[in-house]
């Protein structure tokens, strides 16, 4: 996974105020980070801290003020790559039914190949395989406004995944989700990622969710305030949450216990963990 597929370097974005056009301080300020093939990462933040931004730079909704974001060697601010980098990167956004655009499951997922122009029978067998990959394939003939909401987000991810995008970033796709939805959506994308190669940039504010991750980048007033695996980013706890976040629920709750004198293991992060742990404490 040396290569790397995206590539953020000095990074700066501002909006414009809605009142009267001036330039609000920087969404994100000068973030320098790196998104291997291959891998899941996971981009953690609180509400306005330039996560959402940062996943709209990277297949050039937003274009940089100054740095340079790039695809595969493609600078985001240069058109005439416009095309070949929403090829490579696909987004998933928060509200799946803002993502619907036609009446029938496979007819929407077949949408996005169409305009690019791939021929019938090969959308054909792109769709199916989408629906598949997501777990929707015997949902293909029904109508998307009859799903649940964890179901219209897998077909949303279907209709990025049947474009033949390399990378797929999520922004904050589980947010308006119950947990049913959340296990469903979260099931497909570490399906897609694991089994099929997909790079995954998944932006979160659900701690439980960064926890499968390869890697982990905390985003905090525009900034990258942490990078590394789970462990090491969760092990922060402190830092973590000076920046208004928390640890996965597990990790809190072995923390409170070991607090208390029960030796479980360090360093548990996933539920899974916990119960390995405290198994192995019931055995001793």
């Amino acid at each position: 996974m040396s290569e790397n597929i995206l590539e953020f370097k000095n990074v700066v974005y501002r909006y414009e105020s809605d009142e009267d056009g001036t330039m609000l301080p920087p969404a994100v300020n000068g973030i320098t980070l790196d998104v291997h093939r291959g891998e899941f990462l996971a981009v953690l933040g609180h509400n306005g801290s330039g996560k959402s931004t940062l996943a709209k730079l990277s297949n050039g909704i937003l274009v940089p003020e100054s740095g340079s974001v790039s695809v595969k060697g493609m600078d985001t601010s240069d058109e005439k790559y416009e095309y070949d980098i929403r090829k490579t990167v696909g987004m998933v956004f928060q509200n799946p039914d803002n993502q619907i655009v036609a009446t029938i499951v496979e007819e929407d997922v077949a949408f996005g190949p169409e305009n690019l122009g791939v021929p019938p029978e090969e959308i054909r067998k792109r769709v199916d395989d989408a629906l598949r990959a997501v777990g929707m394939y015997e949902y293909r003939m029904h109508e998307p406004h009859k799903l649940s909401g964890g179901q219209k987000q897998r077909v949303a991810i279907a209709g990025v995944i049947a474009m033949q995008t390399e990378c797929i970033v999520l922004d904050e796709p589980t947010a308006m989700l119950d947990p049913s939805g959340r296990r469903e959506v979260m099931d497909a994308v570490r399906r897609l990622n694991r089994e099929y190669g997909i790079t995954v940039v998944f932006v979160t504010h659900f701690m439980d969710e960064a926890v499968f991750a390869d890697r982990v980048a905390v985003i905090n007033d525009g900034r990258l305030l942490l990078e590394g695996t789970p462990h090491e980013v969760f092990a922060r706890e402190k830092l973590i949450k000076e920046a208004g976040l928390d640890v996965p629920q597990a990790a809190a709750l072995a923390s409170r216990l070991k607090r208390a004198g029960v030796a479980l293991d360090e360093n548990i992060l996933s539920v899974d963990e916990f119960v390995t742990s405290f198994k192995k404490l019931l055995r001793n």
